[in-house]
């Protein structure tokens, strides 16, 4: 085996380890289970599916309804300035428990290894079991504890009006610190990237640095920023006493919009699949474009909402100061087609580690039974090959395709006709795509219906003209080459789309005729695919931008996904031929997918 060979599998090998490292992250979870779900308080909407306005149900607390709500499993956990703590079915409203404290609950639950944390205007932190809403402690403070918990690695952090925040033995409320602020601490900061984003009532929003506490940016705004604000995608998202929702610039502080309510803002917005949602004391929830700033919906309810929403599985959950907790959501063909779909970024990276790491072992394992290394892997080799069946070998050859060209029989014809094999395997490709991207956008089986069509257009542009033009451009070269189905490649796109939501590798590949195929028309074959891709990507962002957000959207995804999956360099993705072609060229391809890549999944 020459050094050049082995370097190929060298670097194959590491960015397969790299890829498999992604899958110790853990998956998202269709939950909200603390203020603004998670501790870094980003409002990004759990789940996949989009909201509408109508109302499923709602709860009468019979007083104000400050908190905002968690959601955990089939359980909603809110609180009220009666003084109640409740947990709420979360499908019908029902109530399952409640328990009564001796002050207003004004703080937002925070839900933990099975326990519920909040705080009440009796001076109290609360402990409570979260299958029956029994006390398992509480801890006095020296005022009122309006500030909404949080809890990492088994420690509740939690402010009070006595000034201090105070950090808390999760399991006994014990004191494990305490820090004594200026004033009184009311509601917590978001931070994102080392930068802590906060609002503050001389009417501005601060960007400071995490490790000095130098400002970055501010921006100032006409009325006081009672609102937590939601970092989400390089966007800052916050309400202001001067009526106004902003979307700010994480980076610089710019403003990209405003969107004018009709009374203050103290809502901490939430964003869920490109619009924002945000309420107001006028007593209307917004629905928002993330990215104009257009009204989509707004619904009334019969008071003020101080309260930030909580957005799970399609359905936004708010409480009033009519005294009702409020579940809207339900089903609308517009909204349906109206949203981007982006699909959670540790489920993607879920998704990316699972196929690297079943093409690599997978190419491993042909390439060590077909071509055995030197030394003493040659003698194992010698001894293990020909316990395996030739045909088993002929079939691992056509499943995985390691080798560094993939033969066909010698063919010719005219060049723009597709075969028989290649219109069954475009045919097979296309309906694949369309129902993979539609099964992961919809929030239940019924609604594929309706996007079938749009995806089905989108998929006959991606497909056929990125993959035909590749083709095309080997056979006018002397190259016969030809699309076919491939049978490892459609079970990791079937995998990952069930297991993930984020449709993966290809159902298909290509083959060439070895004898006319060079290291260099395979490479600038395989990068023109790529670069097809990338520039239909350009294409459906445009149309997203114009506001043709459903084929923009789909065709977007596809062509994002397709060029990372198609930059890997192990066979037969087009990544191997640039990499065995021209490495530098690899790479530098490599990194301007993994960025726009990286720009789709966490700035659209």
């Amino acid at each position: 085996m020459s050094s050049r060979v082995s370097l190929t599998q060298l670097m194959g090998f590491l960015f397969i380890i790299f890829l498999l490292s992604l899958i110790s992250l853990p998956f998202a979870s269709a939950d909200w289970p603390t203020f603004h779900s998670d501790a870094s308080h980003s409002g990004v909407g759990a789940g996949n599916s989009t909201v509408n306005s109508t109302i499923l149900w709602r709860f009468d607390t019979g007083n104000k309804v400050w908190s905002s709500a968690a959601v955990v499993g089939d359980m909603v956990f809110v609180g009220s300035s009666n003084g109640n703590v409740y947990a709420l079915n979360a499908s019908s409203g029902s109530e399952i428990w409640s328990h009564a404290t001796n002050g207003e609950v004004r703080s937002s639950p925070s839900i933990s290894g099975g326990m519920v944390y909040v705080g009440s205007m009796d001076n109290k932190v609360y402990a409570l079991n979260a299958l029956n809403g029994s006390l398992v402690w509480s801890f006095t403070t020296g005022n009122y504890v309006d500030s909404s918990p949080i809890v990492v690695n088994g420690v509740v952090y939690v402010g009070s009006l006595d000034g201090k925040v105070y950090a808390l033995n999760a399991d006994n409320g014990t004191v494990v610190w305490s820090y004594t602020t200026g004033n009184a601490v009311v509601s917590s900061p978001a931070i994102s990237g080392g930068i802590v984003y906060v609002g503050s009532m001389d009417h501005k929003v601060y960007a400071l640095s995490a490790t000095n506490g130098s400002m970055v940016w501010s921006y100032t705004t006409g009325g006081g920023v009672y609102s937590p604000p939601a970092v989400v995608g390089g966007m800052v998202y916050v309400g202001s006493w001067d009526y106004s929702i902003y979307a700010l610039n994480a980076f610089n502080g710019s403003k990209a919009w405003s969107y004018a309510t009709g009374n203050y803002s103290n809502s901490c917005p939430a964003v869920a699949y490109g619009t924002v949602y945000s309420a107001s004391k006028d007593g209307n929830v917004y629905a928002l474009n993330a990215s104009s700033g257009s009204k989509i919906w707004s619904y009334k309810t019969g008071s003020a909402i101080v309260c930030s929403p909580a957005v799970v599985d399609g359905v936004v959950y708010f409480g009033s100061y009519d005294g009702y907790v409020y579940a809207l959501g339900g089903f609308s063909e517009a909204s349906l087609l109206q949203q981007v779909w982006v699909p959670e970024p540790l489920n993607a990276a879920a998704a990316i580690g699972v196929s690297a790491a079943v093409l690599g072992a997978a190419s491993i394992i042909f390439s060590f039974v077909s071509n055995p290394l030197s030394g003493m892997g040659e003698q194992i080799g010698e001894k293990t090959k020909d316990m395996v069946p030739d045909d088993t070998k002929h079939w691992l050859e056509d499943v995985v395709s390691s080798k560094k060209k993939t033969e066909i029989e010698k063919k010719s014809g005219p060049p723009l006709r597709p075969t028989k094999a290649e219109v069954l395997a475009y045919t097979i490709l296309i309906i694949l795509l369309a129902v993979g991207f539609s099964y992961v956008k919809v929030s239940s089986l019924d609604q594929i219906w309706i996007l079938l069509p749009v995806f089905l257009a989108t998929s006959i542009l991606v497909a056929i003209v990125q993959k035909y033009l590749a083709i095309v451009f080997l056979r006018r070269r002397g190259v016969w080459s030809e699309h076919r189905i491939w049978p490892l490649g459609l079970v990791l796109f079937l995998l990952t789309t069930i297991a993930f939501k984020v449709p993966f590798s290809s159902p298909t590949r290509s083959a060439h005729q070895s004898s006319e195929a060079t290291e260099r028309l395979l490479g600038r074959a395989a990068a023109l695919e790529i670069l097809i891709g990338l520039a239909f990507a350009g294409f459906f962002f445009l149309l997203i931008e114009g506001g043709l957000t459903g084929i923009g959207g789909a065709g977007l995804a596809m062509c994002v996904i397709g060029c990372l999956s198609g930059t890997f360099p192990v066979a037969p993705m087009s990544g191997k031929d640039i990499f065995d072609y021209n490495k530098r060229r690899w790479l530098g391809l490599f990194i301007i997918v993994v960025l726009v890549f990286c720009a789709w999944l966490f700035l659209l």
